[in-house]
């Protein structure tokens, strides 16, 4: 799967928010096992959202790096698995987040999905208007990290 993309959305008076029926298609019209991880992100005010399969892989790779008998990386592993839930999709995909994880990130009511590879992002609509002007020229960190000559 490769999210791509911007879709708005609302948190309803229950508290949920319907997932946008793009990224849905992406993953093959229906959520995988009913189930997404949700994971707080560690650098920015936002969650992340990612199918099991690439949830998984991430968390496998966590898991590799890290040795539980070190207590930094045990603190860390500890942080880590603090950070992230699994959810239950319906089929209508409208989804329930942990309010402790829309407290971190001050989600409230308008938001904002962005499809970035293999997760989705949720943000606050505020919070994403912030990021986005703290963010930098597209075109400059373009030609930093890639060049200007095309190959």
């Amino acid at each position: 799967m490769d999210f791509s993309a911007e879709k708005k959305a609302t948190f309803d008076e229950k508290g949920r928010v319907v997932l946008p029926v793009d990224y849905k298609n992406e993953m093959g019209g229906r959520i995988p096992n009913g189930q997404l991880a949700v994971e707080i992100d560690p650098f920015e005010k936002c969650l992340n959202v990612y199918p099991l399969e690439a949830w998984e892989k991430r968390l496998a790779s966590f898991k590799a790096k890290l040795n539980r008998n070190n207590p930094r990386q045990s603190r860390l592993l500890d942080m880590i698995y603090r950070n992230f839930k699994i959810i239950s999709v319906p089929e209508s995909c409208r989804m329930n987040f942990p309010n402790n994880f829309l407290e971190k990130v001050n989600i409230s009511k308008d938001v904002v999905f962005v499809g970035v590879g293999d997760r989705i992002r949720l943000w606050d609509a505020g919070e994403y208007d912030a990021y986005l002007e703290t963010g930098g020229d597209y075109g400059e960190l373009f030609s930093e990290f890639f060049g200007s000559e095309e190959d």
